[in-house]
């Protein structure tokens, strides 16, 4: 570990109230505060604020510096050290996926986030099941998922389309916003005040122009969405940015498609409703057909659990054991080559 910064003579340096301040504003907490006061020796407490192909910036009270990326940070992370190295601190909450050309690579998209902001454009056909997974990625990391329902102003019905939305996610809180005529911006600027918040969805969701909006400059390009309805790449990295008004904002890349990686905890959590109804079938491994004593099925049928929910609970579930087998594949692979490597070196 680190100790505080000390001076010549032995005495312990006590923290600047500009250093907290910059500290503060780059989204530390209480917590935070005092493990930045019980550091010892001179490092100090920095967080990441951009990372590049093998380097990462991080920002601390005496401005920002380059250091190389040998711990695989990420966004969010915060450290202690300089430039000639730094210590990972833990991270509370972590934004992960699965990606890879194969589909069971873990990718992890930021740190230390508390507000998950999962952004879909309602001037593009709004289906609910396309926000299920990136909901689920925002449990599964620990952080609160919120929808925001972008570009409010392109139809009459927003506030209508937030019910139904807030509804088919099971409860998650919706919002109408809309960076054009000012709808629900002055709302969430309260709501993240404290915050280190990420945004996700597609790309032309609209997640650039909030950002700068909140930053009340022009922070991150904007681009137009295309006629088939997609969305031109216009930001291509992470990168956390300071909100005057208070919290912090992660901008992250457009993606088409988003699933968890590993554990099931934000599956369950999001479908929650599901979970609670499952648990109620008679038989551990009630395929939930015409399995007798099945309470998916009768929920169903008497209202209670609309059949498109379930469907997608079950395509996720079946994704998730997908990745289990290649994921112990691999492991079985990687440890027979190990043992075979010893014999032939024996």
């Amino acid at each position: 570990m680190f100790e505080r910064e000390q001076s010549k003579d032995g005495h312990i340096l006590e923290v600047t109230p500009e250093a907290l301040a910059t500290l503060t504003a780059l989204g530390a907490d209480e917590l935070r505060l005092r493990e930045y006061q019980d550091l010892l020796t001179t490092a100090s407490l920095g967080r990441v604020v951009r990372v590049d192909r093998g380097v990462a910036t991080v920002q601390n009270a005496d401005g920002a510096y380059l250091v190389a990326n040998r711990l695989h940070l990420v966004v969010g992370d915060w450290v202690a050290g300089n430039e000639e190295g730094v210590d990972l601190l833990e991270r509370r909450t972590e934004l992960v996926r699965r990606a890879g050309h194969r589909g069971d690579e873990r990718q992890s998209m930021a740190a230390n986030v508390d507000l998950v902001l999962v952004v879909r454009s309602l001037d593009t056909l709004l289906r609910v099941n396309r926000l299920t997974s990136l909901v689920a990625i925002a449990y599964d990391s620990g952080a609160t998922p919120i929808v925001v329902l972008s570009k409010a102003d392109a139809v009459d019905n927003a506030e209508e389309l937030c019910k139904q939305v807030s509804l088919g996610l099971n409860g998650v809180e919706t919002v109408a916003l809309s960076v054009k005529n000012g709808i629900g911006i002055e709302e969430l600027r309260r709501r993240i005040v404290g915050c280190t918040v990420v945004l996700l969805g597609e790309s032309g969701a609209g997640k650039s122009s909030l950002t700068n909006v909140l930053c009340g400059e022009d922070r991150m390009d904007t681009g137009e969405v295309r006629r088939d309805g997609e969305g031109r790449h216009t930001t291509t990295h992470r990168e956390l940015v300071i909100i005057p008004s208070g919290g912090v904002i992660i901008d992250t890349p457009g993606i088409r498609e988003a699933a968890l990686y590993g554990e099931r905890e934000g599956l369950n959590e999001a479908f929650k409703d599901v979970v609670e109804v499952i648990l109620q079938c008679r038989f551990s491994d009630c395929s939930h057909g015409d399995t007798p004593g099945c309470a998916i099925r009768k929920a169903i049928n008497a209202g209670e659990l609309p059949q498109s929910r379930v469907d997608a609970y079950l395509e996720e579930v079946r994704v998730q054991e997908w990745l289990e087998r290649r994921v112990e594949q691999r492991a079985t692979s990687a440890a027979r080559k190990t043992l075979r490597k010893k014999r032939e070196e024996n």
